[in-house]
């Protein structure tokens, strides 16, 4: 595709999805379910230490990391570790589940109906294994891009190891571009797991560089949080430890923001392509 066509084509994509959300507000639902979710994934973290969650939550929390990690200020110091486990756990389980709602509402709205979120989170819910392989093998490959690549170089210099970040980061993108499409395969043509992947493989082949484009726009709003991330115990001291949870509630807001774009953009443009071909 030509630089115009591809400006054209992301442009277009997201004057449609901005007009969609404005007037279906409703789309906006699962990605808020699951922020909230993540919310309350935060707040249970937080208040572990404290009765009558730490019955439950403290004794693996002093087993794997030890007693002091249960006491202020240095529990704030393992709830970014909790908290990303916990995200991942929420992801796989309602994530999955609601970016599948989300997709099917879009198909009902581009077909000029009223879209049924309870409707659509059923079928999710009957579609929910050939989903949830679809994002353990997104979730594998990003992982492997922000580990693997890393370790394979062995950076030990500050600098070298902040670009191979950004490495890793375009790299997942890229990834993302070429599997992005197997959700709303299942989705909306129903397809089994690995048809789904090849579908996906094949139709981001003729459109690669806009949905590049289309990922990559919203997850910029990532990085400065990543990199806040990574400089939490600098900013702890500089600071107060609750900056912690101030950092972590920004990256629940900005990714159920960026999820939501990312979904129903590259969703939007998977219809249209569909109707076009």
């Amino acid at each position: 595709m030509k630089i115009k066509e591809i400006s054209k084509t992301v442009l277009d994509t997201w004057k449609i999805t901005f007009s969609t959300l404005k007037n279906t507000p409703g789309l906006v639902t699962p990605f808020l379910i699951a922020g909230l979710v993540d919310f309350l994934i935060l707040a249970l973290i937080y208040l572990a230490p404290r009765p009558p969650l730490s019955a439950l939550l403290a004794p693996p929390i002093r087993v794997f990391w030890g007693e002091r990690f249960l006491h202020y200020p240095f529990n704030l110091l393992l709830i970014p570790r909790l908290f990303n486990y916990g995200h991942i756990i929420s992801t796989a389980f309602i994530g999955v589940l609601m970016t599948g709602a989300a997709i099917g509402m879009l198909k009902e709205a581009s077909g000029g109906l009223k879209p049924n979120i309870l409707f659509n989170l059923i079928k999710s819910l009957r579609l929910y294994l050939r989903l949830l392989v679809i994002w353990l093998v997104m979730f594998g490959l990003a992982t492997l891009a922000f580990r693997g690549l890393p370790l394979i170089l062995q950076l030990k210099q500050p600098a070298a190891r902040q670009l191979a970040f950004y490495a890793s980061f375009l790299i997942s993108i890229f990834m993302q571009s070429v599997f992005i499409y197997a959700i709303p395969a299942v989705i909306i043509e129903e397809k089994k797991t690995w048809p789904a992947i090849k579908r996906s493989v094949s139709f981001s082949g003729g459109i690669f560089l806009p949905t590049f484009f289309l990922l990559a726009l919203p997850m910029l709003f990532y990085i400065p949080l990543l990199m806040l991330q990574g400089r939490l115990p600098d900013l702890i001291n500089r600071f107060f430890p609750e900056i912690v949870l101030v950092i972590l509630g920004l990256s629940i807001i900005v990714s159920v923001i960026t999820d939501c774009l990312v979904t129903c953009s590259t969703a939007i443009l998977f219809l249209n392509q569909r109707k076009e071909k």
